[in-house]
């Protein structure tokens, strides 16, 4: 079996795993920014104001700019790229979780397990990336 390049494009099921996350984030932005109520229970931090709803859409802007550039490094970019990236996007739902442990405590777990489980999800498919294949050259 040949070994994949970590600078070829990304395929298999590592690039079939960013192209869903790539997928689930441009929904999570559409439904911010068509029913921000809806946004703010998935978040998990109510927003019963218009000054909250703005952060919501910033978010929703947040969630479609990063669905996006996943599709372009799927489309455009290696594996160690792709792989970079998923590992440096951890920062957003390791952050997501906080805000809501700050703001809600623990008594919305299903909440924290949310982001807890994305931050995996998407740390994990970024390691699986840089890990699968031969060393660089």
């Amino acid at each position: 079996m040949i070994q994949p390049d970590r600078n070829d494009p990304p395929r298999g099921p590592p690039a079939l795993l960013a192209l869903g996350l790539a997928g689930v984030f441009l929904l999570i932005g559409a439904v911010f920014i068509a029913a921000p109520p809806l946004g703010a229970t998935l978040f998990g931090i109510p927003a019963d104001n218009d000054q909250a709803r703005a952060y919501l859409r910033a978010l929703a802007l947040r969630d479609l700019a990063l669905g996006l550039y996943l599709g372009g490094l799927l489309r455009f970019g290696s594996r160690r790229g792709l792989g970079v990236v998923l590992v440096a996007t951890v920062v957003i739902p390791l952050g997501d979780l906080l805000l809501v442990l700050s703001w809600q405590g623990p008594v919305s777990p299903l909440h924290l397990l949310l982001h807890a489980g994305s931050a995996a999800v998407t740390g994990g498919t970024g390691v699986w990336l840089l890990c699968d294949g031969p060393p660089p050259r």
